[in-house]
Parts: structure tokens; C-alpha cells; sequence
């Protein structure tokens, strides 16, 4: 009776601390699934479906009230603000990024301050931005602007995230540098069959900006990410080119600027409303 007593009462201590032990790892691991985690945001630049590039010539044909247009585009710069961004959770909470300003880019080499002080932003490109720091939790929704916001548009003063004047996206010859370029898409467009004597091929330089037309956008997710320190998401949006470049005679407004406010809202109606899609989501566990 003495031995098995002490037997019995060895199980029972070892089984209590087997339970503990087994309860203390339940409570680290929902203290390490709770702590915040990170996404990252794509801008997958498309043309149609094909893959956007530089210097390469796409097709682009049109017919309306002005004409029949059959031309070819090559790009040599695709630059844009993405701003403000907020992530919105499954009980409709928003978290916002804070500092979230990011210049997505497909550019060569950029001149700044028209070559001043031989300065030269260098070709790039940036389709991706790494979002940390988000409080644990399902999100359904983002949110963000193109452009910046007037607090820091109209004082180039100012920093924030990667808001800078010697990037090439701020106005040299407009308001003495007092606002942003929000978009900005360059190149050279040709026509397939030129009429005689007529220019075969233009440059053209088209952008959009002013605070009356900084927009957000929210896109809702496919289905819900779930966000926290043991989970890796990723948020892949699409911007198709051709649908923002689709104006009604490009080949008469090679320059679109401020002096053409119904052309540059054209263009940021065409970004956020038509060529600015989701692609996909995705939310893994991070492999131990």
C-alpha cells in the first residue's frame, strides 16, 4: 500500500505539471498570435494584359466624335503618390498608416530642378510598399489617396514619409514649388499609318494635381487577410495604363497640365475609378 500510494501520488504531480506546462504554452502562443504584424501593398503597373515596361510600344487604337485614332505608346515615365492609407478591420475600424506617403514609380533617369546643380533622380522602379506596426485583427477593406493632401501640398517645407521636392515630383515652373505633381505618366506617342507631311511621332507629357483633386479610394478585399505577428499578407492591386491614357483626342493634347484642368480631372477619374483594380489577396502562416 506504502509503494503504491507513492506511485500514485508521482502520476498525479507529473500529470499537473504536464498541464501547466501545456497551459503556459497556450497562453504564449495566443499573447504572440495577438501582437501586431505587417502586409505588403502591390501596384502591379499593367498595359491591357500585358505586363507594363518602359520603352516598349504598345497599340493603342480609338475611335470617337474627333476621329479615328491608330497609334503606338512608348513610356518613360510612370510616377504616382499613394497616400493616406488605412486598413478598415472586419468590425469596420480603420487603422491608419501613419506617415504614409509612398512615390510608386516605372522612370529613367529624371533631371531635377531642370538639371540645377547637375541633380539627377535616378531611374527606378517601385511597385511595392511594406506596411508594419498593424494592430492584430481581420481586414476587409483599404483605403488610400492619390496625391497629397493639402497640409503638406501646399508646403513643400514639410516632411512626411518620403514627401521631397528633389524626387522630380514637384512643380518647377508652376507656383514656384508650392504643390505636388499627384500622377504623371510620359513618353512618346507615334501614329501606325502617319497622314503625308504630317509629325509621325510626338512626345507627350501628361499629369494631374491640385488640392481639388486629391481622391481617395477604397477598395474592398476579396475575402478578409488576417493580419498579426504569425501571418504574412500581401494586397496586389492593379493600375492598367491603357485604361488611364484613354482621352478623347491625345493626339491634340500632348500636354496635359495645369492649364487643361478639364483633361487632368479626366485623367484622375480615369486612375481611380477605371485602371485602379484588386488583384489578389493572400494571408499564410509564417513558417517556423
Amino acid at each position: 500500500m506504502k509503494n503504491y500510494s507513492k506511485k500514485g501520488a508521482l502520476s498525479l504531480f507529473s500529470c499537473i505539471l504536464l498541464l501547466t506546462a501545456c497551459e503556459k504554452e497556450t497562453i504564449v502562443q495566443t499573447s504572440v498570435d495577438s501582437g501586431p504584424g505587417s502586409t505588403t501593398l502591390f501596384f502591379d503597373a499593367r498595359y491591357g494584359d500585358a505586363d507594363f515596361e518602359l520603352n516598349k510600344a504598345y497599340d493603342f487604337k480609338l475611335s470617337n466624335a474627333t476621329g479615328q485614332f491608330d497609334l503606338k505608346y512608348e513610356f518613360s515615365q510612370l510616377r504616382y503618390w499613394v497616400s493616406n492609407v488605412r486598413l478598415v478591420n472586419a468590425a469596420g475600424e480603420e487603422f491608419k498608416v501613419p506617415e504614409s506617403y509612398y512615390l510608386i514609380e516605372e522612370n529613367v533617369e529624371i533631371p531635377v530642378q531642370e538639371g540645377s546643380f547637375d541633380k539627377k533622380y535616378p531611374a527606378n522602379k517601385r511597385e511595392q510598399v511594406q506596411i508594419s506596426s498593424i494592430p492584430a485583427g481581420d481586414y476587409t477593406a483599404i483605403k488610400f489617396a492619390v496625391g497629397v493632401d493639402s497640409k503638406y501640398n501646399d508646403n513643400l517645407t514639410l516632411r512626411a514619409g518620403e514627401l521631397s521636392s528633389l524626387n522630380g515630383m514637384a512643380f518647377e515652373n508652376w507656383m514656384w514649388f508650392t504643390s505636388y505633381k499627384f500622377f504623371v505618366v510620359n513618353g512618346k506617342m507615334t501614329w501606325v499609318k502617319a497622314a503625308p507631311e504630317a509629325p509621325a511621332s510626338q512626345t507627350f507629357f501628361w499629369d494631374f494635381a491640385s488640392n481639388n483633386l486629391y481622391t481617395e479610394k477604397e477598395i474592398k478585399l476579396d475575402k478578409a487577410i488576417t493580419i498579426n505577428a504569425q501571418m504574412k499578407s500581401n494586397i496586389k492591386l492593379e493600375l492598367d495604363v491603357k485604361k488611364v491614357i484613354d482621352i478623347e483626342n491625345p493626339w491634340s493634347n500632348r500636354l496635359i497640365s495645369a492649364s487643361k484642368k478639364e483633361l487632368m480631372t479626366q485623367l484622375k477619374d480615369n486612375l481611380l475609378t477605371k485602371a485602379i483594380t484588386l488583384k489578389s489577396t493572400s494571408s499564410t502562416a509564417i513558417a517556423k
